[in-house]
C-alpha cells in the first residue's frame, strides 16, 4: 500500500473568522497566510522523512479551508523544498480552467522534475463552479471535453484544431511536451459513472474520495468492469482513495475525537438556500446509483482508531475497494491544533505505515 498526505495549506482560523462560504477576503491576515505556506513546507519535509510516498494538493477557492487555489504553483513551490517524494496534483478543476494552459503547466512541471509528479483531472464540487461563474449543469460535459483536450495536447505530434462544444482553438501545439509518453501516470478523479468510464476508456487511473467503503467499492467495481470492456486490467496503484482519518494512541482516544467531530459544524458552511439549489443542480451518479452532492457539509471519517484498528481498516479498504494508494487527511476535525495534527502524522508514520506496506 502506498500512502499520500493530503496537504491543504492549512490556514489557522481565528474564533472571530466568518463561518460561511465564501469567506470575505477582509478576514485574511497576510502574516498568517505567509506562515501557512511556510508550515506547508515543514509538513512536506516531515512526511517525506517519515516515508510517505506522495504529497497531494487540490484546488479550492474563496475560503481558508484549502489555501491552494493553484495546484501547479503549489506543486512547484513544494517540489523546490523536498528531495524525492512525489507530488500529486489532484485537481486542477478542469471545467473552470483553460485546458490548454493546464496541459502546458503540467507538462512544464514534468519537464522540470521528471518522474516527481502525479496528475489528476477533476470535475470539482459544485460550490467551486460559483468561483468562476460556471453553470453546474455544464460541468460534466465541460470536464470530459477538457480532459480529452488535455490528453490530446500531451500526445498529438502535429498542430491540430479543436472545435468542441465548450472549447474552441484554431491551433494547438504545446511546448514543452511531458517527458513520459503517452503521458505521465494520470488519474480521472470522481465517484461518478462518467468519471469511471472516462478513466477506463483512456487507460487512466481512478481517484475516489470521501465515502464509505461500500460506496467507493461500487465506483471502483464499475471502473474495473469498464476497463475489462475496453480490454485492459488496472492494478492497485491505478486506484487512489482520498479519505479522512482520525488516529490516536488508543481506540478510545480516537472514538472521543470522532464524537467531538460529530458535534461540530462544517468549517465553512454554505447558506442553506444556496446549498439546496446547488444540490439540485448536481446529483451525481455513482456506479449507476444516485446520491446528492456534499455541499458545505462535514465530510465523513473513513478511518478511526488506534494503530491496530487502523491497520485492519486499511486491509479492508484494499480488499473491498481495491485501493493501492491512500490519500489521507490526518487532522483532528474537532480541533484546530496544528501540533495535534503533526502528532497524528508522526504516529501514522511510525506505527501504521510500516505495517501496511505489504497490504
Amino acid at each position: 500500500m502506498k500512502v499520500s498526505f493530503f496537504e491543504t495549506g492549512r490556514y489557522p482560523s481565528s474564533p472571530d473568522m466568518p463561518r460561511e462560504w465564501p469567506v470575505p477576503s477582509a478576514a485574511y491576515d497576510p502574516a498568517v497566510g505567509a506562515k501557512a505556506y511556510r508550515d506547508m513546507v515543514e509538513r512536506a519535509r516531515f512526511v517525506e522523512k517519515l516515508g510517505f510516498d506522495w504529497i497531494s494538493l487540490s484546488e479550492h477557492h474563496y475560503s481558508p479551508r484549502i489555501l491552494t487555489p493553484s495546484p501547479p504553483l503549489s506543486a512547484a513551490y513544494l517540489a523546490s523544498h523536498v528531495d524525492n517524494i512525489k507530488i500529486a496534483l489532484l485537481g486542477p478543476i478542469v471545467p473552470v480552467s483553460n485546458p490548454i494552459r493546464v496541459a502546458e503547466e503540467l507538462a512544464m512541471l514534468d519537464t522540470m522534475l521528471p518522474g516527481r509528479f502525479v496528475f489528476g483531472l477533476l470535475r470539482g464540487t459544485t460550490n467551486e463552479y460559483l468561483s468562476y461563474d460556471l453553470n453546474p449543469k455544464e460541468a460534466r460535459e465541460r470536464t470530459d471535453e477538457g480532459m480529452e483536450l488535455i490528453l490530446k495536447a500531451w500526445s498529438e505530434p502535429q498542430p491540430f484544431g479543436w472545435q468542441g462544444r465548450y472549447f474552441k482553438y484554431r491551433t494547438v501545439s504545446i511546448w514543452p511536451q511531458p517527458q513520459e509518453q503517452p503521458h505521465r501516470p494520470t488519474y480521472a478523479l470522481g465517484v461518478s459513472a462518467e468519471a469511471a468510464d472516462f478513466a477506463a476508456r483512456h487507460h487512466l487511473g481512478l481517484g475516489v474520495s470521501y465515502g464509505t467503503f461500500e460506496l467507493m467499492a461500487k465506483s471502483t467495481g464499475y471502473y474495473r468492469q469498464r476497463c475489462a470492456e475496453y480490454g485492459w486490467e488496472p492494478g492497485p496503484d491505478d486506484i487512489v482513495y482520498r479519505a479522512n482519518m482520525i488516529l490516536a494512541e488508543t481506540d478510545d482516544e480516537a472514538d472521543a475525537a470522532l464524537a467531538r467531530r460529530s458535534n461540530a459544524q462544517a468549517p465553512f458552511p454554505m447558506a442553506e438556500g444556496l446549498r439546496k439549489a446547488l444540490i439540485e443542480q448536481d446529483k451525481r451518479n455513482v456506479g449507476g446509483e444516485q446520491r446528492p452532492a456534499n455541499v458545505g457539509r462535514v465530510l465523513p471519517i473513513s478511518f478511526c482508531g488506534g494503530p491496530d484498528r487502523i491497520v485492519e481498516q486499511v486491509r479492508r479498504a484494499r480488499e473491498e475497494i481495491g485501493v493501492g494508494v491512500l490519500d489521507l487527511s490526518l487532522a483532528d476535525p474537532g480541533s484546530g491544533d496544528t501540533d495535534a495534527m503533526m502528532s497524528g502524522i508522526e504516529l501514522f508514520g511510525k506505527k501504521v505505515l510500516p505495517r501496511i506496506r505489504n497490504i
